[in-house]
């Protein structure tokens, strides 16, 4: 709140443009802009539109540097769409104890995922939260780690033989410039995605076996630029039919695959036997709880495989590439693996004692989070730090600028782990750093994530120096902050005998 009397969203003042603009005060020019559009002068609404697809990481910090940290308004046409930059308050938006706030423009992921964690309001998610949060528990993150593990060492096979191999598992080109007993890995980003699809698969379902993790991993990434592509497009633009028809295709096999998957399914202790078990609890009216319908359990465990992989393995990419152009940060992990594990998998317990390795992994959040941006909206008129928002107003809270912020972060975007040691990152508001979202819609599998980033990067660290290839990796932004696609990493065996080769615990 800032005072008795909040101002309207209208005089939040418009972020400057990209470009030069003529010289006149910059507090009061996104105001002069508006005076003018709403009087039938100057430019047309929406002019951040272009920007925010094609620059929208600069245009994000440049609303965080421009607002104080606090609200910045954008002229994406009309309605409100605000970016909130004040830790405080995006503690506010996610935290949300007046449910004054909601996900909107799920419609297109409701095609693809149903009704689930990921995509439902109300009553409907807090069923679906329940069950995600019992298979999320301790002793399925045991699990986790001992399957993580097993996967792991079975690709890491496939990186100590020579020459290099392509991310559909054959021999690259003679021309590649792999060198003797290296294994250069074509595109560090689909690994990574590859791997820790079979993990999940393994984990939450059973089993990997006749599962095409490739073309499940090439429709997700279709679906994936579709949505984009679709929610992107400018205001009043006809959706593309090319587009429409990619998206329905690859959706309609994603879902497909699932739900060969949920037929074939033996029973276990896993995410499908949860949700194919007879219900045991009542429902929300005292009644007996319906069993889930096939399409019910497709939808819970399509979100879980989704949401289980794709950041997880986009920060493990980031975490590989970050650690390969700093070789003094890579040493000093390798010997903190060394002494806490020797060559053995780690287990949760022996990655609570890895420090420096989780501060690697903080770090890649930080400066690449997956979720670069989190969208809300207003289901209701309700002020926020000190601005009346109109229902349907959206907002930006951006966990890349705010966590770049030098407010918060000292050398902002440098690769400092360090700065996660001890007491070095104490002081920091609660949400200067939340590469998990936050509030009741936090992600409910991080505990999953970060053992199963701990346990890849320790087995890979064990059996390899991982060196760069190229230019240092640039960004490519979608609806996930991920590696440019092609971005090359070469893994060199310590000792080639052993790398893949899982030793295990006492």
């Amino acid at each position: 709140m800032s005072g008795e009397f909040p101002m309207s969203w209208k005089a939040v003042p418009l972020v400057s443009p990209s470009g030069p603009s003529p010289a006149r005060c910059p507090a009061h020019a996104g105001q002069d802009d508006a005076e003018r559009a709403e009087a039938g002068e100057g430019p047309a609404p929406g002019g951040h539109l272009e920007e925010l697809r094609r620059e929208p990481l600069g245009l994000l910090r440049r609303s965080a540097k421009e607002s104080a940290h606090r609200l910045a308004r954008l002229d994406t046409g009309p309605g409100a769409c605000l970016v909130v930059s004040d830790p405080d308050a995006v503690d506010v938006v996610l935290t949300d104890h007046d449910a004054a706030f909601f996900k909107p423009k799920m419609e297109r992921w409701k095609q693809v995922l149903g009704e689930n964690v990921l995509t439902s309001e109300g009553p409907a998610w807090a069923r679906s939260r329940r069950r995600s949060m019992r298979i999320t528990g301790a002793r399925y993150v045991r699990r986790a780690a001992r399957v993580v593990a097993e996967v792991t060492d079975e690709r890491l096979r496939s990186w100590a033989g020579t020459g290099a191999v392509g991310v559909d598992g054959a021999a690259d080109s003679p021309r590649s410039p792999c060198i003797p007993g290296s294994h250069d890995i074509p595109d560090i980003h689909e690994e990574m995605r590859t791997l820790t699809l079979a993990a999940v698969l393994r984990h939450l379902c059973g089993t990997d076996d006749d599962f095409d993790l490739r073309a499940f991993g090439r429709h997700l990434r279709t679906v994936m630029e579709c949505i984009h592509a679709l929610e992107s497009a400018p205001a009043g633009a006809e959706p593309s039919a090319r587009v429409e028809r990619a998206f329905a295709h690859a959706a309609g096999e994603l879902r497909a695959a699932v739900l060969r998957l949920v037929a074939s399914h033996a029973g276990g202790d896993d995410l499908v036997g949860l949700l194919t078990a007879p219900p045991d609890t009542a429902s929300d009216d005292g009644r007996a709880a319906e069993p889930l319908t096939p399409d019910q359990v497709c939808d819970e465990v399509l979100a879980h495989l989704i949401a289980g992989h794709e950041s997880t393995a986009t920060a493990l990419a980031w975490s590989l590439l970050l650690l390969s152009r700093d070789a003094d940060v890579t040493r000093r992990v390798r010997t903190e693996i060394g002494t806490t594990v020797g060559g053995r998998a780690p287990g949760p317990a022996d990655l609570a004692g890895m420090p420096l390795l989780q501060a690697v992994f903080t770090e890649a959040l930080r400066l690449c989070p997956p979720a670069w941006t989190i969208m809300r909206a207003t289901g209701r008129p309700c002020e926020l730090s000190g601005v009346r928002l109109p229902a349907g107003a959206v907002l930006l809270a951006s966990p890349y600028s705010i966590q770049r912020s030098g407010r918060w972060f000292p050398r902002p975007d440098e690769f400092l782990p360090d700065r996660w040691l001890g007491d070095a990152a104490a002081g920091a508001p609660r949400y200067a750093y939340f590469p998990f979202g936050g509030g009741r819609r936090s992600c409910p599998g991080r505990m999953l994530a970060q053992v199963t980033a701990g346990v890849v990067l320790t087995r890979v660290l064990q059996g390899f120096r991982i060196e760069p290839v190229g230019e240092p990796p640039t960004a490519d932004v979608g609806i996930i902050l991920r590696p440019s696609p092609g971005t090359r990493l070469r893994a060199v065996p310590l000792r080639r005998e052993s790398a893949g080769q899982r030793e295990e615990s006492p």
